[in-house]
């Protein structure tokens, strides 16, 4: 039985009116999976499922490219969430939490001598290049 799209299809067709290639990053475009099997928005997901826009269940085995390993909505991970925005999420100096995990990540991973928190890949790669560049005092290096 095929699932109901009308809604998908719309916001897919409405997406691409004001974002190049109807989603922020390639690796999350509707086009980059089956279309009219594969889902085009999603509304909500808890665990291992995800609903899309149009209320049809499927089982999420991208699972956020892979940063979400411990499910969707996951109670413990939303308290303590809950419990931090209640004391604030944004601040101009550096929270006692940012040393306590550096400190674990530390004691963790033998080689791990220092920690620098990054946002996303990007990000990373870019600091190994210039870190790279500025150990080895090379303006090319191989990634």
């Amino acid at each position: 039985m095929p699932h109901m799209r009308e809604r998908s299809e719309a916001w897919l067709h409405r997406s691409e009116r004001v974002i190049p290639g109807g989603a922020q990053t390639f690796s999350k475009s509707p086009r980059s999976f089956v279309q009219g099997v594969a889902p085009n928005f999603l509304a909500r997901a808890r665990g291992a499922y995800a609903w899309d826009v149009d209320g049809s269940r499927y089982l999420d085995y991208i699972m956020g490219l892979g940063a979400v390993i411990l499910g969707h909505a996951d109670p413990e991970v939303l308290e303590a969430v809950r419990a931090q925005m209640e004391k604030g999420i944004s601040f101009s100096l550096p929270h006692p939490i940012e040393v306590e995990v550096a400190e674990r990540l530390v004691r963790l991973i033998p080689c791990a001598e220092m920690v620098r928190f990054a946002k996303n890949g990007s990000d990373v790669t870019s600091a190994a290049v210039r870190l790279a560049r500025a150990f080895t005092g090379r303006e090319k290096i191989a990634c």
